[in-house]
């Protein structure tokens, strides 16, 4: 089974951002969910530097034609430069989710 949704992971600074992101993606119709992991440590390399830093990790759930908006909802929302923004085919899963998520985003 083949499906046209996607999911998207980006991370926040806090929580506040996290949440006013996965609200406005929700009511703007652009993700069915976003599921919001707090306090994710991130080590990473910025500025020529090692950089230890504690976020937020986003879920959002959404459908392939909606990348576009996503994505530019993300950098729109977002506080850092570089916001990351990565995106994974969704190949196989729960019919009834799927079902649920084409009701939600249409």
């Amino acid at each position: 089974m083949t499906t046209h949704f996607r999911l998207v992971f980006t991370t926040c600074a806090n929580a506040s951002e996290a949440r006013a992101m996965a609200e406005q993606l929700v009511q703007q119709k652009l993700a069915a969910c976003v599921s919001i992991l707090p306090n994710v440590e991130s080590v990473y390399m910025w500025e020529g530097e090692v950089t230890h830093a504690t976020e937020c990790k986003l879920l959002i759930k959404t459908k392939s034609e909606k990348m576009n908006q996503v994505i530019q909802t993300i950098k729109k929302l977002h506080s850092y430069e570089i916001p990351e923004i990565q995106v994974v085919d969704v190949s196989t899963g729960n019919l009834a989710y799927f079902n649920w998520m084409d009701e939600v985003l249409n």
